[in-house]
């Protein structure tokens, strides 16, 4: 397990870190009241099923070890790095040396390693472990669309919510409820990323925020494909307005992450990946409902089709092919990498829950405009009888 800096961040703070072998966790410098909101998430499934898994937590020190601090010129570790070295709270079992990225990492014998005891102190920064939800795409095109109208906590200074205050009302969240932070689209003739900052994002207006979303969906796709990855955001969007609309929390700048495969071939392959599991699951129900074993249901648009157990086994009888139906599951998960897109709710370092008050009206408001910016979009530009 090694740590690297977050390549791929479009909004929110630096600092971000990435580990694992395929850099599928992030490590988040958090706030208490972040790690709370994740914490108590669990008691708020229907909203939870929106958020990055959560894994844990690490503490970052700003120190190094005794061993280590021969290594130092200047103040700085051996090689100029400036990554924290990680010591383990809650993911335990790793030494420090298998936390660090070789290109990041101070040099240090194996004994050294092995005996390297760091301390927490008031500069250590409390880290989250999330899951890294733009693994699985190859050429991830990202979005980071903030939502609500008020951008600052209750108990915040009184100069941060007159700054912030200022950026609502000269931006889009003041009237929309959602702004356009940042993002990165994937060029495929160019092979390379071109990139949007907050300035654009601050930029746009209710006139033009349209030509923004426009922006961010213009990878090189081709018609098709493009209509269908809006198609699902449409979908996820009108999916998460129903769930947002029922639970009382506040969210002072979050963020819905948006992401798409930006190049063609692995857009097909993970298109063809679902379809194969789709195909796989549809061909399970089928025998599962002439056992009598399973109900089948299929939503309004024929989007998702949902399978029930009616078998009580009240016996226990089937314990054992539940479990290898388990290890199958957990086979395709592992087999289904690729991606086509996703959508996620982040950042909460400045949410609550709120318990007999209500919705937050201005998340409320932002994810209703998006929604009807994105219907608008695929109006004007992805009409259906220009796919013939």
């Amino acid at each position: 397990m090694k740590l690297s800096p977050l390549e791929n961040q479009v909004g929110g703070h630096h600092g971000v870190l990435s580990m694992g072998e395929e850099n599928e966790i992030i490590v988040k410098p958090c706030l208490p009241q972040e790690l709370r909101f994740y914490e108590e998430a669990v008691l708020h499934p229907d909203f939870q099923v929106w958020m990055p898994s959560y894994y844990g937590t690490l503490t970052l020190t700003r120190e190094l070890p005794q061993q280590l601090q021969g290594n130092q010129e200047n103040g700085q570790p051996a090689g100029g790095s400036e990554v924290p070295v990680p010591t383990v709270k809650a993911l335990n079992g790793f030494l420090l040396a298998d936390l660090m990225a070789p290109e990041f990492a101070p040099t240090l014998t194996p004994e050294a390693a092995q005996s390297a005891d760091i301390s927490k102190d008031e500069n250590d920064a409390e880290c989250i472990c999330l899951e890294n939800i733009s693994h699985g795409f190859q050429k991830a095109c990202l979005l980071d669309l903030k939502l609500g109208t008020q951008l600052f906590d209750e108990d915040a200074s009184e100069d941060k919510k007159a700054r912030l205050g200022v950026v609502s009302a000269n931006t889009t969240s003041g009237k929309l409820g959602m702004r356009l932070t940042g993002f990165h689209v994937y060029d495929c003739e160019k092979g390379e990323f071109t990139k949007y900052s907050k300035d654009y994002g601050k930029s746009l207006t209710e006139d033009t925020v349209l030509d923004g979303f426009r922006a961010f969906f213009s990878a090189k796709l081709g018609p098709q494909r493009m209509r269908l990855v809006i198609e699902r955001f449409v979908n996820d969007l009108a999916d998460f307005l129903e769930m947002i609309e029922t639970q009382e929390v506040r969210m002072r700048s979050s963020s819905l992450l948006m992401m798409y495969e930006g190049d063609p071939d692995a857009f097909d392959e993970g298109y063809l990946t679902e379809q194969e599991k789709i195909a796989e699951v549809v061909t399970k129900a089928k025998v599962e409902l002439e056992k009598g074993t399973a109900s089948i249901s299929i939503d309004k648009d024929g989007d998702r089709v949902m399978i029930g157990n009616n078998s009580s086994n009240k016996d226990g009888d089937d314990e054992d092919d539940d479990d290898e139906d388990d290890d199958d599951e957990d086979d395709e998960d592992e087999e289904l990498r690729q991606k086509v897109t996703d959508m996620r709710l982040i950042d909460f370092g400045h949410s609550t829950w709120t318990p007999g008050k209500g919705p937050d009206e201005g998340v409320v408001l932002g994810v209703k405009n998006a929604l009807k910016l994105l219907e608008k979009l695929l109006e004007e530009d992805y009409p259906h009888e220009e796919e013939e």
